[in-house]
């Protein structure tokens, strides 16, 4: 290959790179049946997510800067939007009260509790009990997937663009 012919292999070579790099794919780790995700909103970090199904029902477990919360959802439900609906959550012994913001679909809890959030790592169910029905959520491996969603956040939510604005941000949940 001539030099003249080399450099502009080189110059392309180089441009198929760094536009593979600006629009990285969302990668997403598998630890048991929860797979933990990275989320990004215009090019900027906005939370990691823990998410699986079981019996028609999504369950996520979502990590942002204000903390952790539980988003359920089923095709079945019809829910009132925006209306907050009073639930009590249990993991093993313990249990708390706590609200359930409504969507069409779904409802988002906020889990402010810490040390209930730590009985979550060792609970193998949670109980969201509503005024309707009971549901259970298995919290197999939750122990080994809730460390990997706080280290998702740690990676990604100190680290970015705003830090260093010449490295591409690390994208692995």
């Amino acid at each position: 290959m001539r030099p003249s012919h080399t450099l502009v292999y080189l110059a392309f070579l180089t441009f198929l790179t760094s536009s593979a790099l600006a629009q990285q794919p969302q990668e997403s780790v598998s630890v048991g049946p929860w797979e933990i995700a990275t989320t990004y909103k215009a090019d900027k970090f906005d939370n990691c997510t823990m998410t699986r199904t079981f019996e028609g029902v999504g369950i996520s477990f979502v990590r942002t800067k204000d903390g952790l919360s539980l988003l359920l959802d089923s095709q079945k439900w019809r829910l009132e939007r925006g209306k907050v609906y009073s639930v009590r959550l249990a993991a093993g012994s313990q249990s708390v009260e706590a609200k359930a913001l409504a969507e069409t679909k779904g409802v988002t809890v906020t889990l402010a509790d810490r040390p209930f959030n730590e009985k979550l790592r060792v609970a193998s169910l949670l109980e969201v009990r509503g005024e309707g029905a009971t549901i259970r959520v298995p919290l197999d491996k939750s122990a080994a997937a809730l460390a990997r969603l706080d280290l998702c956040f740690e990676k990604n939510g100190l680290a970015g663009p705003e830090t260093n604005p010449f490295v591409a941000p690390n994208r692995k949940p």
